[in-house]
């Protein structure tokens, strides 16, 4: 498995020093039109950005919804997942044992190693984790990511969660894009077979014999203390022959649709527009 690891690292860090420019997004208006239709409005920001120059390619509203600070929700898996797995404190292949107390999502009552708790977004799973990395863990690590206010404030299992469970950390769908870049790029403070694994855990979907790749997570929370404003993420990572961009999309409002909805609609929207092969 270390060996295993290692090669994917080198894999990666190889893959960062031959990547041509992206090239432009031709039909931005195609992205424009069906994002307002179908997920637009004031509080939805979508931004895709070259993974190596980071030069944005497009951006979905102005610069006020794209900065706005939001609780991550769950795409913040992806940070207790370095975090654990370059401290130690998991392995790519350690399994944790559920203690049988009930959980709201059946799935979740199982056994589970970091895949299938990434996966599922298992809860409990990444609350004990967090309780393991603990408060000190966290901050200096989120310093060093540069991730959203780096603010560790709250429950622990929970500060990530929103002010509605008493968390408060934020990041901006624009602070989401350039954390993926230092992750895709291998410029975060963590080890390369850390980057590695991590990055193998976010593939969603892979299409056209390989190549293409799209990568990511989604998280869905209530954005205000009283909860009557929600948000949902997808962020990520669409890698093609011709492309290598990540991307961050948020949608905060009300009746906001769950994370999972949003990676849905996006990626129809993505293949409408040439970025993504139709299914």
């Amino acid at each position: 498995m270390k060996r295993a690891l290692l090669t994917a690292a080198l894999l990666v860090l190889s893959l960062v020093g031959c990547t041509p420019k992206s090239a432009p997004i031709k039909n931005p208006n195609t992205l424009e039109s069906a994002i307002d239709k179908q997920m637009g409005g004031k509080g939805t920001c979508v931004i895709l950005a070259d993974t190596h120059s980071g030069s944005v390619l497009y951006q979905y509203n102005d610069d006020k919804a794209c900065n706005a600070p939001l609780p991550p929700c769950a795409t913040f898996n992806i940070v207790t997942d370095l975090i654990g797995l370059d401290q130690g404190l998991i392995t790519p292949t350690s399994v944790a044992k559920w203690d049988g107390s009930p959980q709201p999502v059946r799935a979740w009552q199982t056994d589970a190693d970091a895949a299938k708790a990434y996966k599922g977004q298992i809860d409990w799973w990444f609350q004990r984790l967090a309780g393991a990395i603990g408060h000190d863990r966290y901050a200096s690590s989120l310093a060093s990511f540069g991730y959203g206010n780096k603010t560790v404030a709250g429950p622990l299992p929970l500060f990530w969660q929103g002010p509605h469970s008493g968390g408060g950390l934020t990041i901006s769908t624009r602070q989401q894009v350039d954390f993926l870049r230092q992750l895709y790029t291998g410029k975060l403070p963590v080890k390369p077979q850390t980057a590695a694994f991590v990055q193998t855990l976010m593939v969603n979907e892979v299409r056209g014999g390989g190549r293409y790749t799209i990568s990511g997570e989604t998280g869905s929370c209530p954005a205000d203390e009283d909860g009557a404003s929600n948000v949902g993420w997808w962020v990520g990572r669409l890698k093609t022959p011709n492309r290598d961009l990540v991307f961050a999309a948020s949608v905060q409002a009300p009746d906001a649709p769950p994370g999972e909805g949003i990676e849905q609609t996006l990626m129809d929207i993505f293949a409408n527009a040439g970025l993504w092969p139709q299914s």
